[in-house]
């Protein structure tokens, strides 16, 4: 791989993983179609390339980290909302989404595409209704309950699947459930850390561990990008109308799923 080829994916992970699209298919289309790479090996860099994003939340989001660390080490027995939020929707979407992992290359694509253009059909009618709603829900981190953390752990586990992006699900979830615009994103962001750091160990533990100069640029590419792009999110949050981010991912999930079909 040349050094720009690395800039470039980088720079795609850096940004994609934040969006309503799935930075997985972007980056094993771009790494296997325009670069003439295997596909296998496409998906395995593009898991790898999930630890950079891992290190841009960590750093964009390190007083939110700080503070759930520090609130259940003072009081242990009594943990913040936040911090059950955090772990069981971490654990749920691990015990959905390993499974699938693990079995995707045994999914047929008629299975993986009418789930996926169901799951678009639903993110149309959430964004129809978040539209209609001339203002965003007011939850905030310490309302959050274990229903949140089963829908978004549900669907964040779910994005495993090809197509589904992380992020416009699980903010699209908090969204559904009244939950203010940029505490969604930050519950989004802070579930990434360990669903995108499992992501690149796998990729290490199936044998794809990439130590070139450009493999490794390409991380701190997309650590960095990914930085300015969460930076920029939480910038805007609270000036747009998430219901038009919900659409786009629905639409987008739906033309996945009728390109997977036919495909």
């Amino acid at each position: 791989m040349s050094m720009w080829e690395a800039v470039l994916l980088g720079f795609v992970q850096g940004v994609t993983e934040w969006l309503p699209v799935s930075s997985e298919g972007v980056i094993t289309a771009v790494h296997a179609f325009a670069f003439d790479n295997e596909v296998a090996d496409s998906v395995a860099f593009a898991l790898w390339l999930h630890l950079g994003t891992v290190f841009s939340a960590l750093v964009a989001l390190r007083r939110e980290i700080v503070g759930v660390v520090g609130d259940t080490l003072r009081n242990p027995l009594r943990p913040t909302r936040m911090a059950i939020y955090l772990v069981a929707a971490t654990l749920i979407s691990g015990a959905v989404g390993f499974p699938l992992l693990l079995g995707i290359d045994e999914l047929s694509g008629g299975i993986g595409a009418a789930a996926m253009a169901v799951v678009g059909a639903l993110m149309l009618v959430t964004g129809g209704l978040q539209l209609r709603r001339k203002q965003g829900g007011n939850r905030t981190r310490e309302d959050v309950t274990l229903l949140d953390a089963a829908l978004t752990g549900i669907v964040q586990g779910l994005s495993t699947l090809p197509g589904l992006s992380r992020s416009g699900l699980t903010v699209s979830a908090l969204l559904a459930r009244q939950v203010d615009r940029r505490e969604a994103l930050v519950l989004s962001f802070l579930l990434s850390i360990p669903a995108s750091l499992g992501a690149g160990l796998y990729s290490a533990y199936d044998g794809e561990i990439y130590t070139s100069g450009s493999a490794i640029v390409a991380v701190v590419v997309a650590a960095a990008v990914g930085f300015v792009t969460i930076r920029g999110l939480m910038t805007v949050a609270e000036r747009v109308n998430f219901g038009l981010f919900v659409v786009v991912v629905g639409l987008s999930i739906i033309g996945g799923a009728l390109w997977q079909g036919l495909s």
